[in-house]
């Protein structure tokens, strides 16, 4: 069956809705402000230029080598079968945990929205209620599932962008500053720990590699999607995050630190309760849209895997005239639901630290899944004299390797607290079964 081809906007609309860019302001600026102090903005900035180094390495391998799977369809061919597979079996990892983690903060926030007009329902109702209604929802294909996810993350951005505006319009608390843009302010190694949240807030930027062979035109498609969304990220995290310094105020950074909702507290201070509401409405969409593009991005990468005879067959069958991976995305579903069951229902971890538990993990296996594609676009184009440029191929590569080692090592020393000490070795785990997973027979499907 002749399956119809994604517009640019359908295939963008995957990265820009994995970077869930208001849900990222609205989480991961206090931490970084934690870390880096008024700084955080900075922090911000070098994390993008540092993801901007690992998105030339997934465009220069999906210009050149076509075919599903993302990291898997790269690297099977930079670094072999095996490397590949691993690549691709990370990946899967990776956006399973995040379908799960954000299913859980969307719920949060549907129950801080709710709030607001006096509806007060368990938050694990609304999770589970976010797992089925997304599960039915992505039945309707993937065109519908990206323009959906982008449409929502548009109206969530809209209304950061006029918090944004009329915070600087104001001049913040204090009248606008040049102290968090000076890097004498903290510690090189406390920047550096910022970062790490910076570069929370840029997972997902590779999304869009996991459909861009859908496309109309597929080099074109992940050239735009992946630069865009990085560029625009890093910009939008720049001026956000030194938007929301300023609005607490350089001398109130500790205040900031400590909020757990930072956009909340600010649109009440400079708008009033009405724009509070709003941009809680905001940061759930943004998080529903990140959400509904994890749990695409995963189906499809277990659609390349059982394709390429790794995986049951079952998983990468296509239905309807759409050629959804229905099976896949069910899959992905029900184990959303199993485990929110075990960890949220009987464990009763709460919504926020399920969010983050399983965003860490997650964030380890994507960090390895970039280290793995950046080494394979060195060893890919070091022996093509003709294609090799040693900027792209060679420099952008170290320096994105370099950049993603002190998040890696961060997570493992000194070592963190528990439950956190055990997120490498459930990668570890996870790494392990996967080199056991026999090669692929059919080749057929080569």
């Amino acid at each position: 069956m002749n399956r119809k081809k994604l517009s640019l906007i359908e295939v963008l609309g995957l990265s820009v809705a994995m970077l869930a860019p208001t849900g990222a302001m609205s989480f991961n600026t206090a931490g970084a402000v934690t870390m880096a102090g008024v700084n955080a903005p900075i922090a911000f900035l070098l994390g993008g230029l540092g993801v901007l180094f690992v998105g030339i390495s997934f465009v220069e391998l999906g210009r050149h080598i076509p075919g599903e799977g993302s990291a898997y369809a790269y690297n099977r061919k930079a670094l072999g079968e095996k490397g590949g597979f691993i690549s691709g079996w990370l990946l899967i990892f990776t956006y399973i945990t995040f379908t799960m983690s954000t299913s859980a903060i969307v719920g949060n926030f549907v129950d801080v929205f709710l709030q607001h007009f006096g509806i007060h329902l368990p938050v694990q109702l609304y999770i589970i209620l976010t797992l089925i209604v997304g599960g039915a929802l992505s039945h309707m294909g993937i065109e519908f599932s990206t323009r959906f996810a982008l449409a929502l993350e548009i109206v969530a951005v809209g209304a950061l962008v006029v918090l944004t505006t009329v915070i600087l319009v104001h001049g913040g608390h204090a009248g606008l500053s040049a102290v968090p843009l000076n890097p004498a302010k903290s510690q090189p190694t406390q920047i550096g720990a910022g970062m790490i949240f910076a570069l929370m807030s840029f997972a997902g930027f590779e999304g869009a590699a996991t459909i861009a062979h859908r496309g109309k035109n597929p080099a074109r498609a992940i050239t735009i999607s992946i630069f865009g969304s990085v560029v625009f990220a890093a910009i939008f995290y720049f001026v956000v995050s030194y938007t929301e310094i300023i609005g607490y105020g350089t001398a109130n950074i500790s205040k900031m630190a400590h909020s757990a909702a930072p956009l909340n507290f600010l649109a009440t201070q400079y708008m009033g309760g009405g724009m509070a509401v709003f941009m809680d409405f905001a940061a759930m969409t943004s998080y529903f849209a990140c959400y509904f593009g994890a749990l695409n991005a995963g189906a499809f990468m277990l659609e390349a895997l059982s394709k390429s005879g790794y995986l049951h067959p079952w998983l990468g069958n296509l239905k309807g005239d759409k050629q959804t991976p229905t099976h896949a995305l069910d899959l992905i579903t029900v184990l959303c639901l199993i485990a929110y069951v075990i960890f949220g229902l009987i464990l009763k971890v709460n919504a926020p630290n399920y969010y983050n538990y399983f965003g860490a993990v997650g964030m380890i296996a994507l960090l390895l899944v970039y280290v793995l594609v950046s080494v394979g676009a060195i060893n890919y184009f070091r022996t093509d004299k003709v294609k090799f440029n040693w900027f792209k191929h060679l420099v952008a590569p170290i320096i994105g390797i370099i950049v993603l080692i002190f998040p890696i090592y961060s997570n493992i020393w000194p070592i963190p607290a528990w439950p956190m000490n055990l997120f490498p070795y459930m990668v570890l785990v996870w790494l392990i079964i996967g080199f056991f997973i026999p090669k692929k027979k059919r080749t057929d499907l080569e």
